[in-house]
This record gives structure tokens, sequence and C-alpha cells, in this order.
């Protein structure tokens, strides 16, 4: 996947099919765009282009939102997409007070689309006035097609990344990995901690998140999953502050399953697959011992009986 951020140069697309959005998460309502994209570009045997913005909008407006993915993430999850070209334009404050119709002419004539595949509630442009009537009428102008993509529910949920923000903000990663079409991810380079679990018998890999906009699931002890140089293991995870040994800053550290290797100041992901409980206060290590003896079963149980649910 070819990226572009510099749109000053001039572009050499080949009959492009586009898509225009944040993308955060790139869940299964993406998806379906995405997919729309690759079939209308296969068929024209033109390029799969996605247009998105760096630093997301609302940061640059002053609203912040924590990201359900990371700019690599994202980019990883376009190129497992099978998006040929990703054009990330600049978001300032001046981008942001550009009017529907400027915004309409400035992709036209920067990316020459032949098709704008969009989603049915795509807001642009300034305070986000322009929608899908607006390419409806300049696509005469410019000659453009518009393809619009519909509305997609799933149980009782419409599929959208605020919905995702708030069932991870809930602890429910089971629905949030039915409206990723993986499971929620987080990355980082594992750090030293306290050793208060390895003095238990319950070690664990402490992770060092450096994005501080990536979005924190709900605390409490969640069963996992760890991604560690290709290779995949079952685990579970603590998100919290560690109240039983008073501790008052968030860490998130996993215990992985059947694991002795030294892996100090490397990289792996965690993949959030069900929370087992609530963090909790216990009045001494042995009662947390026992505990985690317990969430350990709870854990090699349901990642037992969802083996086929998919990973990052």
């Amino acid at each position: 996947m070819e990226i572009i951020t510099d749109l000053s140069i001039p572009l050499s697309l080949h009959r492009p099919v586009i898509t225009v959005g944040t993308f955060d998460g790139v869940h299964i309502g993406h998806q379906s765009i995405l997919k729309s994209v690759n079939q209308f570009a296969s068929e024209t045997g033109g390029d799969s282009v996605v247009v998105t913005f760096h630093p997301h909008p609302r940061m640059v407006l002053g609203s912040h939102v924590y990201l359900l993915s990371t700019r690599d993430e994202k980019r990883d999850a376009l190129r497992k997409a099978g998006i040929s070209h990703l054009v990330e334009i600049p978001f300032t404050k001046e981008f942001a007070g550009i009017s529907a119709a400027q915004f309409v002419e400035y992709i036209a004539t920067k990316l020459k689309p032949e098709v704008i595949v969009i989603g049915y509630d795509h807001g642009f442009g300034q305070n986000r006035s322009g929608s899908i009537e607006h390419l409806y009428r300049y696509g005469k102008d410019f000659g453009f097609r518009v393809v619009e993509i519909g509305e997609l529910e799933l149980g009782n949920h419409h599929v959208s990344s605020s919905v995702l923000r708030w069932l991870l903000q809930e602890g429910d990663a089971v629905m949030a990995t039915a409206l990723l079409g993986r499971y929620y991810s987080i990355s980082g380079k594992v750090v030293r901690g306290n050793q208060i679990g390895k003095l238990i018998g319950y070690p664990t890999a402490n992770l060092y998140i450096e994005d501080p906009n990536k979005l924190i699931p709900a605390m409490g002890v969640y069963a996992s999953r760890v991604v560690y140089k290709g290779e995949l293991f079952n685990g579970m995870t603590n998100i919290g502050m560690r109240p039983t040994i008073n501790a008052h800053k968030l860490t998130i550290e996993t215990n992985i399953f059947d694991f002795d290797r030294d892996i100090y100041y490397e990289s792996i992901t965690v993949e959030l697959v069900k929370r087992i409980r609530n963090e909790k206060k216990f009045g001494n290590l042995d009662m947390l011992k026992k505990q985690l003896g317990t969430d350990r079963e709870k854990a090699v149980q349901f990642l037992n009986e969802n083996t086929d649910l998919k990973s990052h």
C-alpha cells in the first residue's frame, strides 16, 4: 500500500475509486465500505484509495477523543483490507474551515476520482455541513460517480467508532469484537514492574503504551491473547490500579500462559477477548493469588471455547 502524505505534488493515480473518512478502528462498517471500493476498483482496473486525516479532526478542533487505532494500527488495518493507496491529509484548523463545496473541489482536483464510495451519514467540510447530496450534485461537474453505503447494525447496536468506544469503556470486549470483526488490541513494549506477580507465581508482562490517545478499555481482568514475534499465546490481562498493593498508576499487565521467556523491552500485542471481572482490592497477596487461580481457569475455559474468533 502506498502512503501519500504530501498533496502538494501531483499524484499519479490510475482511475481511482476513493472513499473518505477518519476510519478510526476500521470496524465492520468501514470494512463494508472498503470492500465496495476494492470491488469497483477491480471492475474498472483502477486504484483503490482511502482518504483520511491526521491528526483526528476532533483533536484539532479542541474536542479530545481516545482512539481505537493508532496511526500505525490504522495503516496496518487498511493495508490488510487490500487498499492500494492511502492519502493522509494533514488536518489543521485552516483546513477545517473550508466549505463543503471547497472540500469536494479539493478532492476532485487533487485525486480525480472516477468513483466515490461513501457512508450514508458521512459529513465533510466546515462543521461537517457537507452531505452525500453535495457529492451527487458536484459529481456531475467533476465527472465522478457516487456510491452510497447504507447503515449497518449488529444486534441492538449501530456500528460506529463512537459505539465501539462506549462498549470498550463499559468493558464489553465480546460485543466490541463483533463490531470490529477482530479482537480489540493494544500494542506496546514490555517494561519492568514491581515483580509482585512473579513473587506469587503469576509473572506479568507490563505494557508501556507510547500513544497517550490510545483508548484503554474499562478496568478489570480480561481473558486475552498475546502476539509475540508472530506467535500467539493465551493469557489473562489486568487493566487497573492494582489496589491490593496500593499502587496509584494505571497499568496493563498480562500473565502469558505457559510462557517463560525474557521479553523486557520487546514489543507485544495484547488482544482483549472477554472481561472476566472487575478489579478489586484483596486483604493480602495470598487472597490475590487464590483469585488469580480462579481467573486463569475462567480465561482458559473461555479461550478454549472460542478458538474460532479472529486475531488482529
